[in-house]
């Protein structure tokens, strides 16, 4: 019985211990980094689960209802986190507390509380957050809102996300000790909107400023918005020999949408010169990105004597589309007053530029067959003063197989027959209603107005902003109805045959063609002789639309021919050579015979001499198209055969390492080098075309590129030609005076030297229509990834018509820049024009990357010999946005005096 009882009290003793082990395990230690948490049940007040863990040590007393985390703890409740070294989470107070702790070693705080609420984020000393208010009491905060960070001493923040600091400081730079800041005794932070200030003052590197006022108000916008509306502050400095002192580029900037944010700003003068200006950029996700860009300026010299006054204008468009579906629409509009860029633009490629080109597209496919565009264009030289203007369509119908069974598995030798539609149009305008000297080869009624006509004219080139070249009148509402009367519509359509290829060898494919087309015109011209003044009459006659139409018959061969040089010395292996010559043949019949109506036989001159047929003949006939005075043919039937080489070299060597895992490399010596030209063998004379040729080659990665035409006929001194001469159908070898005459030439070298290539920027805090618009202009920003970069590129051109005297066109370009550390950019751009013997636009600045700050000082020393721009310069200093801080860029801008008036 006694040791029944025994064990009976062992094992009741046994239990008892056990019991009050777990109860003590449950309130005092876990020492694993296992996640726990308590459920929303557990306390009335909480709204979902919280989770909690620690690295060191997790001790839970569940009478008191806390938890300590000792080490990496982190708690995360529903959209809120919070890691501290050190966190008390209390759920009976629905609160938790987070402080750092001391290193023993440093004696410096470690681990300090970081505090994220979705997407905002509190770096703080100490925090006190409760669950149930949403309330919090943080000492020594750093957060950031919007571009700015905020540090304050001792922080509250309510249950609508509102921020109360004192002893607060506000900056754009993100270190901890900022290089300047705005500091006020009290701050709020308005939700996601704004920051209000009581009053403060400005500090540059801790030393306060005399700067300050009674209150501030600071509006901010989150990443994923467009931004706030509120107004642009203008800039402000003197043009001394121009419009006198501005205010510029101030105004209002509204956010529409999350898509789209448009800019309102003027611009104001001291001698009565205004402007005003839009600007807007817009993006939708997966479907298009744009921008839109309006300006108007009204500008005045204000001279009390002889005041000059001048409106200019601009407008750009750009529209990207992604493509959706079988249609597509995109534009390119870039319109603006001739004087615009000379004197309002402040971008030097805009300064420079004096062409402007504008498009607008449109395209539809209508399954795999039919296809569908229209296009607007504009186009104007800003130095000729030349602008055309028209609209153009098209619709296609992509080539069939008529013969081809539907279920078939391969191809017959009729199934080898396609056909197809081509059909366009479009009308077209210019203010270029006179025609310049050398548009036509005689001279046109009234002979007074044309004295010159014929000889080869030099450039146009202005002595003045306004000065306009013979022949073009200006655009503007009284111009219009003469503008529309010598606008031009005309109609295409081609209808394409193509036969099945024949194999003549193994190597040569023969393919035929044929194709039918024609055009409709909205007037024709006539031409009539006047003997007396020695001058062709042209006069336009309307009425119904006229056509005409071809038939034309045509076969090309084409084959590949290798042939290799081998070598056994020295590192050079073989040289390989590939020639593709090419041949085609074309046959239309002669429908230039005036009983057509397309052409007219029409005399120029008054000269006597014999002509092929041994007899006297007076005065030149030309073969003039009854459409368009500007075409002239001296033949009828056209049989040509057109031909064409292209030649390769390539160099295989062996490597210079034996190491190497490639033995051998291959060196592209000549990348193309072409000949070609074309011989009618129906034409009773002239029936060899100019022989044009073309090279492009890369040499120890200097770009070379050639290029020109060889006339094969004698020409011959005329007074009734000026310095051009007469043209004859005598080639230049049988008369002994060579081959043949170089007409044309243009050469260009050029080559880029670089410690590094740009590379597409990425940044996540950009939005993409800004990455995008970035990425576009990679030029206009300094690089600081690069540490230097330096081009150039030589061009020259000759150009010549008959015996007339050669013009020549020769120049330099360059531009480079060099980091002289890491935070030093040094930029030039200049060239050397040889035929003026000056040097062109050259602009010198230095960049300085200073942290949160840039510096940017530009010098124009030469701007541009036409227009008598002076030297000028200018220095920058400014604060930056921290948008661009990951890419280390920094905008290239340039202003100079833009005064001449």
């Amino acid at each position: 019985m006694v040791k029944k009882s025994t064990y009976y009290l062992f094992i009741t003793l046994l239990v008892l211990f056990a019991s009050l082990s777990e109860a003590k395990a449950q309130r005092v230690i876990s020492t694993d980094t296992l996640q726990k948490s308590i459920p929303k049940d557990t306390a009335a007040d909480l709204q979902t689960t919280v989770f909690y863990s620690a690295v060191d040590s997790t001790i839970l007393d569940a009478d008191k209802q806390v938890v300590n985390l000792y080490g990496g703890a982190k708690v995360k409740y529903g959209e809120i986190s919070l890691e501290a070294n050190y966190i008390r989470l209390d759920w009976a107070k629905n609160e938790v507390y987070a402080i750092g702790t001391q290193d023993t070693l440093t004696k410096k705080m470690i681990g300090l509380p970081v505090f994220l609420q979705g997407s905002d984020k509190y770096d703080s000393d100490e925090i006190r957050y409760n669950f149930k208010t949403k309330r919090a009491i943080i000492k020594g905060i750093v957060t950031q809102q919007g571009d700015g960070f905020v540090q304050g001493k001792n922080v509250k923040k309510d249950e609508e996300e509102n921020l109360y600091i004192r002893n607060a400081i506000y900056t754009t730079c993100n270190l901890t000790h900022p290089h300047f800041h705005i500091k006020a005794s009290k701050i709020k932070v308005v939700g996601k909107k704004e920051i209000i200030s009581g009053p403060f003052h400005f500090e540059l590197n801790d030393i306060p400023l005399p700067i300050g006022l009674p209150f501030g108000f600071f509006p901010y916008s989150q990443p994923k918005e467009a931004g706030k509306s509120g107004i642009i502050m203008p800039t402000y400095g003197e043009e001394p020999n121009g419009r006198g002192f501005y205010l510029r580029e101030g105004g209002y900037y509204w956010a529409a949408s999350e898509n789209i944010g448009i800019r309102f700003t003027g611009q104001i003068y001291s001698k009565g010169g205004w402007g005003l200006g839009a600007n807007s950029q817009y993006n939708k996700r997966y479907r298009y990105t744009g921008s839109f860009n309006l300006a108007f300026n009204r500008n005045s010299n204000g001279d009390e004597f002889a005041p000059t006054k001048r409106t200019d204008f601009a407008l750009q468009w750009s529209h990207a589309p992604r493509s959706v579906g079988n249609s597509s629409f995109s534009a390119s509009v870039n319109v603006a007053s001739n004087s615009y860029n000379q004197y309002n633009s402040f971008n030097t490629q805009q300064y420079l530029s004096n062409t402007i080109g504008s498009s607008v597209q449109y395209s539809r496919n209508f399954g795999q067959t039919v296809r569908t565009s229209i296009n607007l264009r504009i186009n104007q030289n800003t130095s000729t003063r030349v602008f055309d203007a028209g609209t153009d369509f098209n619709f296609g119908l992509n080539q069939i197989q008529p013969f081809k069974k539907k279920n078939s598995l391969g191809d017959r030798f009729i199934d080898q027959f396609r056909i197809g539609l081509d059909f366009s149009g479009g009308i077209s305008m210019t203010n270029q209603v006179g025609d310049p000297y050398t548009r036509y080869e005689f001279d046109v009624y009234p002979r007074s107005s044309n004295s010159l006509r014929g000889t080869i004219q030099k450039p146009f080139i202005p002595t003045g902003v306004d000065d306009v070249p013979p022949g073009v009148i200006p655009v503007d509402a009284s111009t219009l109805p003469i503008l529309w009367e010598k606008a031009q519509t005309k109609f295409n359509y081609s209808i394409p045959l193509a036969l099945p290829n024949l194999k003549l060898t193994k190597h040569i494919n023969l393919t035929p063609g044929v194709s039918w087309s024609g055009n409709m015109y909205t007037r024709s011209y006539k031409y009539t002789y006047v003997a007396a003044d020695s001058t062709v009459r042209i006069d336009t006659v309307g009425g119904l639309p006229k056509f005409n139409s071809q038939i034309a018959f045509s076969a090309s061969m084409n084959t590949r021919l290798f042939g290799t040089l081998r070598f056994k010395k020295g590192r050079l292996e073989a040289i390989r050579h590939t020639l593709v010559p090419s041949v085609s043949l074309s046959y239309t019949p002669d429908y230039s015979d005036p009983s057509f109506g397309y052409y007219q036989d029409v005399r120029i001159n008054n000269r006597k001499f014999i002509n092929t047929e041994g007899k006297e003949q007076i005065g030149d006939i030309r073969r003039i198209s009854t459409f368009d005075p500007r075409t002239m043919s001296y033949g009828g039937a056209s049989g040509a055969v057109s031909f064409g080489f292209q030649n390769t070299l390539e160099a295989k060597l062996k490597t210079k390492s034996d190491t190497a895992s490639v033995l051998t490399e291959k060196v592209r010596i000549l990348d193309n080098f072409g000949i070609n030209g074309s011989y009618n063998l129906l034409a009773k004379e002239y029936a060899l075309s100019n022989i044009g040729f073309n090279l492009a080659s890369r040499v120890k990665d200097f770009d070379i590129n050639m290029g020109g035409s060889f006339d094969p006929y004698l020409y011959v001194a005329d007074p009734l030609f000026f310095d051009i001469g007469r043209r004859t159908p005598d080639y230049m070898f049988s008369q002994g005076a060579g081959l043949a005459r170089l007409q044309g030439f243009n050469f260009s070298i050029g080559r880029r030297f670089s410690a590094g290539k740009p590379k597409p920027k990425e940044n996540k805090n950009a939005s993409e229509a800004q990455m995008n618009q970035i990425n576009r202009n990679l030029d206009d920003y300094v690089d600081w990834n690069v540490p230097w970069n330096f081009s150039f590129s030589y061009q020259y051109s000759m150009n010549r018509t008959g015996l007339a005297s050669p013009q020549n066109i020769s120049g330099l370009s360059f531009q480079g820049d060099i980091s002289l550390s890491e935070k030093w950019k040094f930029s030039v751009t200049s060239g050397f024009d040889f035929k003026y013997k000056g040097l062109t636009y050259t602009n010198m600045s230095v960049h300085r990357d200073l942290h949160c700050w840039e510096m940017n000082f530009n010098w124009t020393p030469i701007a541009s010999p036409f227009y008598g721009r002076a030297s000028n310069y200018s220095f920058d200093l400014r604060v930056k946005s921290t948008l661009l801080q990951d890419l280390k860029l920094s905008r290239r801008r340039s202003f100079y005096d833009k005064g001449g008036f």
